[in-house]
């Protein structure tokens, strides 16, 4: 398919439109184009359309390390709506060489941003983000707090387990949702824990293989 202006302007409309056939269409498309897609795609993140800003946001986490450049310049830029959306996205591609972006966000005093960082720093799940969203279970705002538990359980960190812990025993609060902070820890820690009590398929792999490899050796 030809990335011309005019087929991409085309497949923005059906990108935007209702007919959901269409939709898929124009979002698989638009992934496949690549970057000269991800201008016009990066427009449409000021759109007040939620459903049109999901779309995109799929779309530019397809294309992936193209997009990163404009994204991180808007996560650095002064519309916090767009910053919000860049963060998200910036979850979505999973890049790591976002992570210093998403620790900057994670500290911005608007709540909005800093939550919306720990999550795409969770589903990004690089370890090094391990510390930062420690801090961030202190955060003033609720909504951070609960976002950054969520997150720790992401990066797979045995350490967070105490501290999530100590937090669904002392936190009381509850998110601009309704969600209480305290569940949020309570569940990542369960969720860490269980995970260390899964068999490392791995290692049980390698123990087999040298246990064979052994076998092989007396028998001959």
């Amino acid at each position: 398919m030809n990335a011309t202006p005019d087929v991409i302007a085309a497949l923005i409309t059906d990108l935007c439109g209702s007919d959901e056939s269409l939709r898929t269409q124009a979002s698989f498309a638009l992934g496949v184009l690549g970057e000269p897609a991800v201008a016009p795609l990066t427009r449409l993140l000021e759109s007040p359309n939620s459903e049109i800003r999901k779309r995109v946001a799929w779309v530019l986490g397809v294309i992936g390390a193209p997009a990163l450049p404009t994204l991180l310049a808007l996560a650095e830029g002064t519309d916090q709506t767009l910053r919000i959306e860049a963060l998200r996205v910036l979850g979505v591609v999973g890049e790591a060489r976002a992570l210093n972006q998403l620790l900057v966000g994670l500290t911005d005093t608007d709540p909005r941003v800093a939550a919306r960082a720990a999550r795409a720093l969770g589903k990004i799940g690089d370890p090094r983000a391990y510390h930062p969203l420690v801090t961030a279970l202190q955060h003033p705002a609720s909504d951070v707090r609960y976002e950054a538990c969520r997150a720790l359980v992401d990066l797979h960190v045995l350490d967070a387990v105490p501290v999530l812990h100590a937090m669904a025993e002392t936190d009381a609060t509850k998110t601009t949702w309704g969600a209480p902070v305290a569940d949020a820890a309570q569940r990542a820690a369960d969720e860490l824990a269980s995970s260390a009590a899964v068999p490392d398929h791995d290692v049980q792999f390698a123990r087999v293989s040298e246990i064979l490899r052994q076998q092989r050796r007396d028998a001959e």
